[in-house]
């Protein structure tokens, strides 16, 4: 029976690539693996990290997301969260760009935590909100913050007269001071395929624009999208 091979301190210190194949060459399978185990341990737990540290990198490089577009979803907790796969594609967006969904959001702050109702605030002031489906409470808090556009300044021409007489005028504080105006903050969506689509409550009746992460040409890709639902061409 061979001998298991046993390394003196010397020969640690001087370990070369040919020495070590010699004294691997004279030893048994379960004599090499103990040998390396026990000199090589270390190193060869650094070289695994190593291995797995550059595949999670190509791998976050290979998939990372970046949100180049908001939506958000105010007293009500429904969305089809699947739109965030299928949108981008939808939308025409390049390769890593993303579409954010994000539902359960309140600004009932009688019935909600503080933390709900800020944030709301937090989205906005972020930019991470570009579109809003709500209820009339809704728009009304989103007024209050002063971030709706104006419907009938901001929707392209098709889908302004797809949608006419569906904008929703509401009382909007002004973002410059504490005055009040009337802005055009809404479009009753109620009664058009907008809900279905998006997987909403019957009681998500309006939609807000608010596009203020102001990727203009995604706006604009969104707003043929919801052209083309209400229109039929898009199931």
């Amino acid at each position: 029976m061979t001998e298991k091979y046993k390394d003196t301190e010397q020969e640690a210190v001087n370990k070369t690539l040919a020495g070590e194949k010699k004294k691997l060459a004279q030893m048994s399978f379960k004599e090499k693996v103990d040998y390396i185990f026990t000199y090589y341990k270390i190193h060869i737990i650094g070289a695994l990290i190593v291995i797995a540290l550059i595949i999670y990198i190509i791998y976050q490089r290979m998939n990372y997301t970046t949100y180049r577009l908001y939506g958000v979803v105010i007293n009500s907790s429904e969305v089809n969260e699947n739109l965030t796969k299928t949108l981008p594609d939808t939308l025409g967006m390049e390769a890593h760009d993303g579409v954010s969904l994000i539902a359960g959001l309140s600004g009932d702050v009688d019935s909600n935590s503080i933390s709900y109702y800020n944030q709301i605030d937090l989205y906005t002031v972020s930019g991470q909100m570009d579109f809003a489906f709500t209820d009339e409470e809704g728009v009304q808090y989103l007024c209050d913050l002063g971030t709706p556009l104006d419907v009938t300044q901001v929707l392209p021409e098709n889908l302004a007269e797809l949608w006419k007489n569906r904008e929703t005028q509401f009382s909007q504080r002004n973002e410059n001071d504490e005055t009040y105006f009337d802005n055009y903050a809404a479009i009753d969506i109620s009664d058009t395929a907008i809900p279905e689509y998006f997987g909403l409550d019957d009681n998500m009746s309006y939609l807000v624009i608010t596009d203020l992460s102001n990727n203009q040409e995604y706006m604009d890709a969104f707003y043929q999208l919801l052209y083309d639902i209400d229109t039929g061409n898009v199931k």
